[in-house]
């Protein structure tokens, strides 16, 4: 490459870079500032008669998985009349509209609470129940949370000790979004020629097949994330060289199940579809979502974002790893803190090849791999 055409590249990366960032950061506050607006409203709504009744009733058997504070108000509001059910449908359809999702669409905002091992929603009196929100930035380096109590005064909990008493909690339902997101980005990636359809092979009998690579069993290492967070939402990114294109082959596949680090899983499902990696080659890296990312920045990150890093390269087996590269640099830097996490990278996985117990680059993730081959 002349080195003109080298500046233009990497002028153009830093631009995507910078805009993606600040966009990033935007996002961030904002949905930051939704949920501890709602945080706030909940709170308020637990002095009125009533209201704390219905939030324990909606979570008395599962008190840490959230419950859509939508459905709340419907109990509480049948006919959705009050000043307060429509703050939290305005609030509802802003979050959608900052996470870069369609505005009518699933309710986000959800209720769940923290319950001490051992103890009882019921410990504390309905009418008394504190609301807190989870502060923004990496979670790694939070040291204290806000939680607002019926009155409307604001008490600081530590982020690290959980407390010895039921706390509610205002976030968002990140299982939802990240199911919605990702089919937003992969409808995104093949609109834009950088996801193929499923390339079937068929035989000279006519029968058809399709390769897969499965994962058999993952374990995420002990990230030691604060108690007030909910279960994780990882996602994966798999990526390649298109077969007869210089340019990337890119899908994201969301992996709903995994909620804990330092656990066994064994789903058995299908993490790379095979037939549009050229060199039959392909990484995938893990992220999680802890529920700040705007899906079209992850978008445009995938596309512009990777497009960039990568500039003009012939399509050779080195390029392959080079892409899981390149999306590493389009991220911004704020999606490597508490809105999207960046877990690991398993570089140049093989068409037809098993793999038992491979740690990841960073360390972070162990995978048992399997190949297997569909047929019609």
């Amino acid at each position: 490459m002349k080195p003109q055409g080298l500046f233009r590249c990497c002028a153009a990366a830093l631009l995507v870079f910078v805009s993606a960032t600040a966009t990033a950061q935007s996002t961030r506050a904002d949905v930051q500032a939704l949920t501890d607006a709602t945080a706030r409203d909940v709170a308020a709504l637990i002095a009125q008669p009533g209201f704390a009744e219905t939030v324990t009733g909606a979570l008395a058997d599962r008190p840490g998985q959230g419950v859509p504070l939508a459905r709340i108000m419907a109990r509480f509001d049948p006919q959705g009349g009050t000043q307060a059910a429509r703050a939290f449908a305005a609030q509802d359809r802003q979050l959608r509209l900052r996470k870069g999702l369609p505005a009518s669409g699933a309710n986000l905002l959800q209720v769940r609470a923290h319950v001490p091992k051992g103890g009882s929603l019921a410990d504390v009196p309905a009418a008394q129940l504190w609301v807190a929100v989870l502060p923004p930035g990496d979670d790694r380096r939070w040291t204290t949370l806000t939680a607002y109590d019926p009155q409307g005064r604001s008490h600081l909990l530590d982020a690290r000790v959980a407390p010895a008493f039921p706390v509610l909690i205002v976030d968002i339902d990140t299982r939802k979004a990240v199911e919605e997101g990702m089919a937003l980005v992969n409808a995104g990636l093949r609109a834009r020629g950088l996801q193929s359809a499923d390339r079937i092979a068929v035989a000279a009998d006519g029968s058809a097949s399709l390769d897969l690579t499965r994962l058999d069993r993952i374990r995420l290492n002990d990230d030691q994330e604060p108690w007030a967070l909910g279960d994780a939402e990882v996602f994966a990114v798999v990526s390649g060289l298109q077969v007869g294109a210089a340019a990337p082959e890119m899908a994201t596949v969301t992996l709903p199940w995994l909620d804990d680090d330092n656990t066994d899983y064994a789903p058995g499902q299908p993490l790379v579809i095979w037939g549009n990696y050229r060199f039959d080659a392909a990484n995938v890296q893990l992220f999680e979502d802890d529920g700040d990312t705007n899906y079209q920045d992850l978008l445009v990150a995938l596309t512009d974002g990777v497009k960039a890093a990568l500039g003009v390269f012939v399509p050779e087996y080195a390029v392959v790893a080079d892409i899981a590269g390149a999306i590493l640099k389009a991220m911004p830097t704020t999606w490597f803190a508490n809105d999207t996490d960046y877990l690991d990278s398993f570089y140049l996985l093989q068409r037809g090849q098993g793999y038992v117990d491979r740690v990841g680059a960073a360390n972070n993730a162990k995978v048992t791999l399997s190949p297997v081959t569909l047929t019609e």
